[in-house]
């Protein structure tokens, strides 16, 4: 009975998470009120019926996975009050689409493992929480240039405590162990190192200012080569050419700044075994399809048994994908909602990033402006490179899916971002406001 429901709920979801993109996208170009309606009214349908879905598969019922849809469900609704009061004037829209996604993630964790599904929705408790206490605190303190050192001084502690006294888990030291959690300081010294980048180009780029901005990212690449984390030292690097290239007018420090990287690549292709495993799994998987590629092999077998419309829920076998509650949660989904479900994450990580990119040209103030860039980037990138790497079209880099793959760093981190693009997003409709007026 299960497995009828399952194949038949593919087309029901396809219909719905369908319309759901198209009321965002609507909502985002025409401004109407119905789009702005039906948005979240599909949204907390997809998220019932979701839930219902899994509990359904356990026998008897499975109650926690309803208290989790249901809390979810009930967590958003207070979200898009709660943002309404905080700022005027209010946009549902990125919640809407965040929420979406928060709930696909901890659907199809829950059908991975109960375990990381339970743990992920406490997660996502202290990320709501941490969404707006950083909307708050934004609002009493505003980031100026004088701020730069202290916010470089936090990113050198950070990576300091790292390499001391880090925790090594799957082959990178990026970890910190406290009794209650295991966090990865990474993840939120993103977030810290937008701000420095946007402090230190706020001024006229000239050489000099170009080689103190250049020595500090390199800096923080050598600390995450010796932690063997060399998603976040990719990750750094492209976003900071994004923010570079906006303030480089003819973008010699740019292409200067790639050339060195390719050269920087090279050298570690070379010099440490790790990355040469991985770019030789990366160039030809099937020759390693029993050692060093069986991940990517599993997860390339993964999306091509999902067709366009998948398997169903619980009908495929993404357990067979090692990390494929991290990494390559990516792959689950589109093994069982098809190539379709993963076009539809796809279309709302793009409208995610539309936004944010609309938000940082908006605002007056040119350090949030070049803040905004940076936040938006982090979700872009992380986004392409994992999903780019689970495809194999690039080397697997070992970064999360945004507010889909399970991890509490991550997840705070991804929260905080948010929050940040909101409270900028504030200031720039209160210009615009003021324009009109």
């Amino acid at each position: 009975m299960f497995e009828v429901l399952s194949w038949s709920y593919r087309f029901i979801y396809a219909f719905l998470a369908s319309g759901f993109t198209i009321c965002c996208y609507m909502s985002y170009y025409k401004n109407n009120r119905i789009w702005r309606f039906l948005a979240p009214f599909l949204n907390i349908v997809l998220i019932v019926l979701n839930f219902a879905l899994i509990s359904y598969y356990f026998e008897p019922l499975d109650f926690i996975a309803l208290y989790i849809g249901g809390g979810l469900a009930v967590s958003y609704m207070v979200s898009r009050l709660l943002i309404g009061k905080l700022l005027k004037p209010d946009n549902h829209l990125m919640l809407d689409m965040v929420f979406n996604l928060l709930s696909i993630g901890l659907a199809m964790l829950y059908r991975l493992s109960t375990e990381y599904s339970i743990k992920q929705a406490y997660f996502s408790i202290v990320g709501i929480l941490a969404f707006f206490a950083v909307i708050v605190l934004m609002k009493r303190f505003e980031i100026q240039y004088k701020h730069h050192m202290l916010l470089g001084g936090s990113i050198l502690v950070l990576l300091l405590v790292t390499q001391i006294w880090g925790t090594e888990i799957n082959g990178s030291k990026n970890w910190i162990a406290l009794p209650f959690a295991n966090i990865q300081p990474s993840e939120f010294i993103k977030l810290i190192f937008v701000f420095f980048m946007a402090c230190l180009l706020n001024e006229e780029l000239s050489l000099k200012r170009f080689i103190k901005i250049a020595g500090s990212m390199l800096v923080i690449v050598i600390f995450f080569v010796l932690q063997r984390d060399m998603g976040s030292a990719f990750l750094f690097f492209i976003v900071f050419l994004v923010m570079l290239f906006t303030k480089d007018i003819k973008g010699y420090y740019t292409a200067a700044s790639a050339a060195a990287a390719i050269g920087g690549a090279f050298i570690s292709y070379f010099t440490f075994s790790y990355i040469k495993f991985r770019v030789l799994a990366w160039v030809n998987p099937w020759k390693y399809v029993a050692g060093k590629s069986y991940q990517i092999t599993q997860s390339l077998f993964a999306v091509a048994t999902g067709g366009l419309i998948g398997t169903g829920l619980f009908l495929g076998n993404p357990l067979f994908i090692p990390a494929v509650h991290t990494d390559f949660i990516f792959s689950a989904i589109c093994e069982e909602t098809g190539i379709l479900g993963g076009i539809f994450l796809l279309t709302i990580y793009a409208l995610l990033s539309v936004i944010g990119m609309e938000i940082s040209s908006n605002c007056s103030n040119p350090i949030y402006s070049t803040a905004a860039l940076g936040l938006t980037s982090l979700t872009v990138v992380q986004t392409l490179v994992i999903i780019c790497g689970v495809l194999n079209i690039i080397p697997i880099t070992g970064v999360t899916l945004p507010f889909i793959s399970y991890g509490g760093s991550s997840l705070l981190s991804q929260f905080l971002n948010l929050g940040l693009l909101y409270y900028i997003s504030s200031r720039s409709e209160i210009r615009d406001t003021r324009c009109e007026e």
